[in-house]
């Protein structure tokens, strides 16, 4: 069959289902002439080209290894230093996380905005599936909640499932990011070092154990820059991934593209450049066909689920949105001096936050990482311990970019390196306009920053004065994090009583 008939017939087939699926289960003609529109166009082209593509040659290698009991002995010992750091940090996220996620109170946006009180009840709780789910994360349920509910048959609380969820996630970035360090740099400690870093990032420590979706967004990068050194040229794991992490949270796919499109472009000498820009199409396309089928269906089994893709669903976004250029000059200074701080420093080093109580009408404080006042942006601040780790820390900044730019002009060669870079600048400009406090996006974000640090260095990474002063660095972070989490802790003890 010729191309143009199998394009045809594949997009008639997926007009079809898509009407008849469109009709039955997401009413359809009940919406907005806009959203009627737009839900079968988007629904049917996706569904079409996965038609079209399952019709012809699919561009998956799909081999599934024989089960080995010698080999996964092998691999245990192999990843033994890995797996033990991620046990620590397991057993560190799951003290604190006990003790920051309320059960029965609603702490919702209490704790540096995060949503752990919903989340919570979304991933665990038997009619979790009743609160909304909103567009930025299009099947979120879908990759949760089968977890949640699962564990539920272990612990019978749907609290502590979510709560070991969120920690043993939290526990496996440190893990695959000892994988990713370890395979670049050939060097167990420097791997060891750098995980160690990414666990104790303030991102990192804070999310690992306050339940939110952003620990997982960040499994899910982590992920797909493992499955990027495998992939050998095969589509099936990246696209897998991808999937993943745009069911997650949808802005984090172009993370995703940037990291595929670099890393093709180091490989582009073996191949034309005809190929290079197949295989991008190939990769975005089934990503995000995939990415809207699945969404349609997510949105038809829980109904509280909205489609990113619907203008009545997508301008509830506006809420969560700012229009900084159209601010004050003080408040666009402010914005962006505010999120250089976030990703630079907050990420990885925690500073004292604000407190807010009465001021705000809450039942239990607020913290956050600034604080706004008429023509004033205030941004929580460092002393004694906290400006000697800047200080370290600025040192590790600078030399990780005077690294990058002189093995970029020496060997004239791109790497993963690269699009950890342009990530970081991404997320940067995303978020100029987007979210209140910048601080709880930042697990979108650490990965980068923290594997761009750990590949720029890679050169000192059997350098043994260079690994003793990382690890009193990580010792002296270490401290000031579960100071960090004390001073949250010891805030609320007061208020813990009251309830919500």
């Amino acid at each position: 069959m010729n191309s143009t008939l199998r394009f045809f017939l594949s997009i008639l087939l997926a007009l079809v289902v898509s009407l008849a699926f469109n009709y039955f289960f997401l009413d359809l003609f009940e919406r907005s002439s806009t959203d009627q529109i737009l839900l079968m166009a988007f629904s049917a082209v996706a569904l079409g080209y996965l038609i079209f593509s399952a019709w012809g040659n699919i561009p998956f290698k799909l081999s599934l290894p024989r089960f080995d009991w010698g080999s996964i002995s092998s691999l245990l010992r192999e990843h033994a230093p890995g797996i033990v750091l991620a046990i620590l940090f397991f057993a560190i996220y799951t003290w604190f996380g006990l003790q920051i996620n309320f059960a029965d109170s609603d702490t919702t946006d209490n704790f540096l905005e995060a949503d752990n009180y919903p989340w919570m009840n979304r991933i665990a709780a038997p009619n979790g599936y009743q609160f909304e789910m909103r567009g930025p994360h299009p099947f979120a349920y879908f990759i949760l909640r089968p977890f949640g509910l699962l564990l539920n048959s272990f612990t019978s609380s749907p609290w502590l499932s979510a709560i070991l969820l969120n920690t043993f996630v939290g526990a496996l970035c440190v893990f695959m990011a000892w994988v990713f360090i370890k395979r670049q740099s050939q060097n167990s400690t420097y791997a060891l070092l750098i995980a160690a870093l990414l666990g104790l990032s303030t991102s990192h420590f804070f999310f690992g154990a306050v339940i939110e979706s952003y620990i997982f967004s960040a499994a899910a990068l982590i992920g797909f820059v493992l499955t990027l050194q495998k992939s050998e040229g095969n589509l099936f794991a990246p696209v897998t991934m991808s999937v993943v992490t745009f069911g997650i949270t949808l802005t984090n796919f172009a993370q995703n593209f940037i990291g595929f499109v670099v890393n093709q472009l180091s490989g582009l000498s073996r191949k034309t450049f005809r190929d290079f820009l197949v295989k991008i199409f190939q990769f975005a396309a089934l990503v995000l066909s995939l990415g809207i089928v699945i969404s349609v269906i997510h949105a038809a089994w829980y109904p509280s689920s909205r489609l990113f893709f619907q203008l009545s669903d997508a301008q509830i976004e506006g809420d969560f949105s700012l229009s900084v250029f159209q601010e004050p000059q003080w408040k666009i200074t402010g914005r962006i001096i505010l999120l250089i701080r976030t990703i630079l420093l907050y990420t990885v080093i925690a500073p004292k936050p604000f407190v807010f109580g009465q001021e705000v009408g809450a039942w239990l404080p607020y913290f956050n990482f600034f604080k706004l006042t008429p023509q004033t942006y205030a941004y929580s601040s460092y002393n004694g311990l906290g400006n000697v780790l800047v200080f370290a820390w600025a040192i590790l900044l600078f030399m990780s970019g005077v690294f990058f730019l002189w093995n970029l002009l020496r060997t004239r060669k791109i790497d993963l390196t690269l699009a950890f870079a342009l990530s970081l600048l991404f997320n940067f400009f995303l978020h100029l306009s987007y979210g209140f406090e910048t601080f709880l996006y930042s697990p979108d974000w650490a990965y980068a920053l923290i594997f761009f640090v750990g590949l720029s260095l890679a050169p000192l990474a059997k350098n043994r004065l260079f690994q003793g002063a990382l690890l009193v660095f990580l010792v002296l972070l270490a401290y000031n994090q579960v100071y960090f989490f004390q001073f949250i802790l010891d805030t609320i003890a007061p208020f813990y009583g009251r309830g919500g």
